[in-house]
């Protein structure tokens, strides 16, 4: 996989982390739609609309690589619920993100999924991916994150601030945006699993997320 690619399937995923988390920092009393097509009110779920363009597909891959497949078991490793609200899986999104023609370069399978407190508006949305043997090393991880916290992060106002922080004894990198969103990034390097979360609220449920992980021994 080369670094273009790689900023392909970020780029998708990117816009579905915007739509899910970022409208709620909102100030203006007549803001225009979010990036995905979320709609968000007070008190009510946060849905998920179709995401913008992703930009063009990559250039075709010399390596053999087959369809990416919807896998809900990888959802197995997430907590199953974030302050007793569900963690449920989100087929539309992991739809959107199949549909990314850059992705199988990069990844066998994926699921998505949230977790919304729609009380309080505290929310998580995370993707799970089963990243290919060898796909990723220690710069394509760092570009990864770089674009998925550019995209997210500029919807909600920008990026104010990075941070490592070790949850449950694994490194975890943070990044706060303006308006309480944070997105979370953690590679299980042994499992070949990639978690990325974005998470809106001062609940913090990304990190709860990220410290109630069932990683198998």
């Amino acid at each position: 996989m080369n670094r273009a690619s790689a900023a392909v399937v970020v780029g998708c995923i990117v816009a579905l982390v915007a739509g899910a988390a970022c409208q709620p920092v909102v100030v203006d009393p007549t803001p225009t739609a979010p990036p995905g097509g979320a709609t968000f009110e007070p008190g009510a779920t946060p849905t998920l609309g179709p995401p913008t363009s992703f930009g063009p597909p990559p250039s075709p891959s010399p390596d053999d690589t087959g369809p990416v497949i919807l896998d809900p078991t990888l959802l197995a490793i997430l907590p199953e619920s974030i302050n007793e609200f569900p963690v449920t899986e989100s087929l539309d999104e992991a739809a959107l993100a199949l549909a990314d023609p850059a992705l199988p370069q990069i990844a066998t399978a994926l699921d998505a999924a949230v977790a919304v407190d729609a009380g309080t508006g505290n929310l998580v949305y995370a993707l799970v991916v089963k990243v290919r043997p060898d796909a990723f090393d220690d710069g394509e991880y760092r570009q990864w994150r770089d674009s998925f916290d550019e995209g997210a992060c500029t919807a909600a106002g920008g990026v104010v601030g990075n941070a490592e922080a070790t949850i449950d004894g694994r490194t975890v990198y943070i990044t706060s945006c303006a308006g309480s969103l944070h997105t979370y990034h953690l590679w299980l390097e042994e499992q070949d699993i990639l978690i990325s979360a974005s998470s809106y609220g001062d609940g913090r449920f990304g990190e709860i997320l990220m410290d109630n992980l069932r990683v198998p021994a």
